[in-house]
């Protein structure tokens, strides 16, 4: 049975849907103003291995993607080029679905763009100011997190620690903890008009929105960064509780460690990326998987290129292997296959999974049988293409 580690109960747990066939995953997505490094290729090829499992278990997937056009970053970057900000999140839409393409991405299913969902969003954060679960200040709206019992329990904090941070200052926040849902400031060169006046929903109640009127009350897994978990994915609980009405409308969070450069994460604006484009130029999607591959999703990872290419190693007996295949699979290797879907059961351990590899194609090598469709079977949940 497929396990999979679950942040919110910090446990490692059996995997059961809300709906007996069928998975809703949920991924935040890219803020477009920018190419995609190493690190979110990274998310994105976890969450494809995920889905390759899933399905191998039974399951449908419905995997559905933010795609992050209302935003600071995207404003100035259109201001910059002289750009309306719509063409500026287009191209750069266009460029990550080009680079999810090339890493031979094929588990997500839709994309939702933020600003088709704004008129959305003011009318649900009206509904919270209804429910006296948000209030307005000053031209911004807050929701109120002091009656939420549940909120701190993803990012394990105490409410005496989540007062330590300063999120969100502005003049008539009744609560340190309180959570922005709609920025009046007048300084963004976006806006909108709204019945709490101009301005522009904020971060977290976009995600919470796009999921809300996509997946319902309730969704599977919620994907992404480790570092999401706060204050952005506490705060879309708490929307999305609130909304729902429902404490855990989220079955599993399910986190991906980081890529680090020179002890760094992997970021824009420290200016230490690795471009994906660049590396599929120079070495193909089937080596960064089995680069990424190499260690379990949760751990973070620190990039070099040495490291990388000794992972060739492998990918170049997985290759040779193929022409070796033949109609049967023999007991031995039948038995090493199940082991491989084994580890991949167990929390996406995909290094253990790829020592498996190893073995099998030793062992084809060898002379033992195994059999194309079996092959091409492990080759598949793999997402190596051979």
């Amino acid at each position: 049975m497929l396990q999979l580690f679950n942040s919110f109960s910090n446990l490692k747990e059996n995997f059961e849907p809300f709906e007996s066939h069928s998975v809703k995953i949920f991924i935040c997505g890219p803020t477009l103003y920018d190419n995609t490094h190493l690190g979110h290729a990274r998310i994105f090829l976890t969450y494809d291995l995920l889905c390759r499992v899933l399905h191998q278990n039974g399951f449908a997937t419905d995997v559905l993607v933010n795609m992050t056009d209302v935003n600071q970053n995207v404003f100035h970057k259109a201001k910059e080029e002289s750009q309306d900000y719509k063409k500026i999140a287009s191209y750069y839409a266009k460029r990550f679905v080009s680079d999810l393409s090339s890493l031979n991405v094929k588990s997500i299913n839709r994309l939702a763009f933020v600003s088709d969902y704004v008129q959305l969003i003011e009318k649900h954060i009206d509904e919270l100011i209804q429910k006296n679960q948000a209030y307005m200040a000053h031209g911004n709206v807050y929701l109120r997190t002091g009656n939420l019992s549940h909120y701190g329990n993803l990012s394990k904090q105490t409410g005496q620690q989540l007062s330590l941070h300063r999120l969100d200052v502005g003049p008539g926040k009744k609560d340190q903890n309180d959570i922005m849902l709609w920025n009046g400031a007048d300084d963004f060169d976006v806006s909108w008009k709204s019945k709490f006046g101009k301005g522009i929903p904020w971060w977290h109640i976009q995600d919470t929105v796009v999921a809300l009127e996509n997946f319902g009350k309730n969704y599977d897994i919620h994907g992404g960064a480790r570092e999401l978990v706060f204050p952005h994915h506490e705060a879309h609980l708490a929307q999305y509780g609130v909304l729902a009405n429902s404490d855990s409308p989220v079955k599993s969070w399910m986190y991906v460690g980081l890529v680090l450069t020179g002890n760094q994460k992997m970021s824009k604006s420290l200016g230490n990326v690795i471009w994906i484009k660049d590396l599929l130029q120079k070495y193909g999607q089937n080596l960064v998987r089995m680069y990424l591959f190499s260690y379990h999703y949760r751990q973070d990872i620190e990039f070099t290129e040495s490291d990388m290419m000794s992972k060739k190693i492998l990918l170049d007996l997985l290759m040779s292997s193929k022409t070796k295949t033949g109609a049967n699979t023999d007991t031995e290797i039948k038995s090493l296959l199940e082991s491989f879907v084994s580890a991949l059961n167990d929390d996406l351990n995909s290094p253990l999974a790829l020592e498996y590899v190893d073995k099998i194609c030793t062992k084809i090598r060898q002379g033992k049988q195994m059999s194309v469709s079996d092959f091409d079977l492990m080759c598949d949940i793999l997402g190596i293409v051979v």
